[in-house]
């Protein structure tokens, strides 16, 4: 009888090795669709971002006079603080393309777009943006 005592702990024994192992398992496997659940979100909204960026970009673009002179080119960035439904509060220039009457024509061309367009995940809205123009880019 003690040998088939024996034999009984120690199938129960295994048994319950293995239940810890499956659980171990599942853990890892929870964690590890955890990890690209999170991954696939974050370039989805990166993807957002970028899209909305560009919608606004193309707007911006839209409304351009290019000066006269305007050679190679060069790169303003300007700050944009907008209100959440996409008007304009202020537009700063960050960096100078080199060209004051580029830059003055970009910067009109930003407030002609007002209001800006929004992004389609209002959870991508930012109050304060930053926006580079280069002439020849698309």
């Amino acid at each position: 009888m003690a040998d088939h005592l024996k034999e009984l702990l120690a199938k129960d024994l295994q048994a319950t090795n293995q239940r810890a192992r499956n659980a171990d398992m599942q853990r890892q496997l929870a964690e590890e669709s955890d990890r690209l659940a999170a991954a696939r979100a974050g370039a989805a909204s990166k993807k957002g971002l970028d899209d909305y960026i560009n919608r606004i970009r193309v707007k911006v673009r839209g409304n351009i006079i290019m000066p006269l002179g305007v050679s190679g080119n060069p790169e303003a960035v300007f700050v944009v603080n907008q209100a959440s439904d996409g008007s304009i509060l202020d537009v700063r220039l960050k960096r100078t393309s080199g060209n004051a009457a580029l830059d003055a024509a970009i910067e009109k061309a930003i407030r002609k777009s007002d209001p800006l367009p929004k992004p389609e995940d209002p959870a991508l809205f930012s109050r304060q943006l930053e926006l580079k123009f280069r002439p020849l880019d698309d």
